[in-house]
């Protein structure tokens, strides 16, 4: 809310691609608590569905759409076409962990690899052996990704963990954000990473808790066909307060033992509504929004506990 009363206050105009937006530059946005990480208000909705589809898609490293689109078509419409070597038609550039889980060529060949190496598990092995270490980074945005017509130029620049004083912080760099759309899922996104990777090195430093989220944007910004939204959510006190329970179990083996996929979303009475689905194969997206099986569950830990699950189930690297 702050952010978009500054945008209004202080924003300046600026027309990219024959748009109209309000921006701030060199914005920057600090999560004391990481684990309230779900963004909405009555006026802004965020869709849970979305989120949780998204990070499923993030830990199949897959850079086909077809594992997002049931949760989103906007994706249909920027596929690669016609790009250099590493761009296959038909791929999107904007699964995060495509890169950071090692399957990303171009990510590698600036650094004399032959083959993808995991930037993931260069960040465990780094802060493993170093916890004071300032090196401790995964790129997401690369030079190579500024070819001419690509639709799909990720915003996101890189991911920096600090060990300090037995807390695990986050500073995510932002080229370009959409307070609206693009914010609030990359806010969830990046700090179910910084829990996740919390629980891997506790291995090494087992008193190791959750530190702060700092979100630094080049251009923070909002479109001008999402003013009458943010004056609703600035005149609205209310907001759906959503912080998580913590993580306490991040394991690579279960990725391909029963996956028990959870999908939710809030509703009007605001119980929780929990679809589940199992399956004794690799877990895919295909299928997860299946319609039958649904029951009511209003203890919000019991919740928080299910939406944990679909994180603990579906890493795949």
């Amino acid at each position: 809310r702050l952010c978009l009363a500054n945008l209004f206050e202080h924003g300046l105009t600026a027309h990219p691609r024959g748009t109209t937006t309000k921006e701030l530059l060199n914005y920057n946005i600090t999560l004391a608590d990481p684990r309230n990480r779900v963004i909405t208000f009555p006026a802004r909705k965020t869709s849970t569905k979305y989120l949780l589809g998204e990070l499923i898609w993030y830990f199949m490293g897959s850079n086909d759409p077809k594992g997002i689109l049931p949760y989103a078509k906007f994706w249909d419409g920027i596929r690669n076409d016609g790009g250099p070597t590493g761009y296959p038609d038909g791929t999107i550039n904007s699964n995060y962990g495509y890169r950071f889980f090692g399957h990303h060529e171009a990510s590698n060949v600036d650094r004399g690899f032959s083959e993808p190496e995991s930037q993931w598990n260069a960040v465990i092995d780094m802060l493993s052996k170093d916890k004071d270490s300032r090196q401790a980074i995964m790129n997401v945005h690369l030079p190579a990704d500024r070819w001419s017509g690509n639709k799909d130029v990720p915003c996101t620049l890189s991911l920096q963990f600090f060990v300090r004083e037995d807390k695990l912080h986050l500073i995510v760099n932002m080229r370009s954000n959409d307070i609206i759309l693009g914010f609030t899922n990359d806010v969830f996104q990046f700090t179910m990473l910084q829990e996740a990777m919390a629980l891997e090195l506790r291995k090494t430093y087992p008193e190791l808790e959750l530190g702060f989220y700092y979100h630094n944007a080049g251009s923070m910004h909002i479109y001008d066909r999402h003013f009458e939204m943010a004056e609703k959510i600035i005149a609205d006190p209310k907001a759906m307060d959503f912080s998580m329970i913590p993580m306490d179990r991040f394991d690579d083996e279960i990725a391909f033992c029963e996956a028990v996929h959870v999908v939710f979303e809030v509703a009007r009475d605001d119980a929780f509504r929990v679809l589940r689905r199992k399956k004794r194969s690799r877990p895919g997206l295909e299928g997860i929004l299946d319609s039958g099986g649904c029951e009511p569950i209003s203890d919000r830990r019991v919740f928080q506990r299910e939406a944990l699950l679909l994180f603990l189930v579906v890493r795949l690297r």
